[in-house]
């Protein structure tokens, strides 16, 4: 017969972050592949203004989806999920990684939206668009999606501190 007297804790909340951090970076990643962003090849294009245009969503892409979410990662480890087990450590790293579903709003409001033609050709804008599933919407504005965006940023560390607070 066997008897276990010590507890195993194998996951806490900043394992946990780590977690579904990736996760959802992972799923940040497949959604704005319909911005083309990252068409690295079009960098050695013949025309000048596609290489331009290129370059401009790469380097926003790289920063917006790449460099910030790590910085953000950075401050939701180190000061917001705490280093216990439990279901609610756990339960709070899952709504706290949720905030990086954010950076897509914010990528969106950037590139895609009344200043687009700093980003794209109109027929590439028209593409894109019609990727995204909304065509000529009159709603498509940088405020509406940055402000969304943003949102995600303070809504969701907000409710993963509360619910360490339980």
């Amino acid at each position: 017969m066997v008897y276990v007297t010590d507890t195993v804790i194998l996951f806490s909340g900043k394992d946990a972050l780590i977690l579904f951090f990736g996760v959802y970076l992972t799923s940040v990643i497949h959604l704005i592949s319909k911005y083309r962003t990252f068409d690295i090849y079009l960098l050695f294009s013949k025309d000048k203004s596609k290489r331009i245009r290129s370059l401009r969503r790469f380097v926003s892409g790289f920063m917006i989806i790449d460099v910030i979410p790590i910085l953000w990662f950075l401050v939701l480890y180190t000061f917001v999920i705490p280093n216990t087990a439990g279901p609610f450590p756990i339960m709070a790293a899952a709504f706290a990684a949720l905030s990086v579903l954010g950076f897509t709003r914010i990528l969106h409001s950037v590139i895609a939206t009344e200043r687009h033609k700093n980003f794209y050709s109109d027929e590439e804008f028209e593409a894109v668009m019609s990727k995204w599933g909304k065509g000529n919407d009159p709603d498509n504005s940088f405020k509406a999606h940055f402000i969304t965006g943003f949102s995600y940023l303070i809504i969701f560390p907000v409710i993963a501190y509360f619910i360490i607070l339980i």
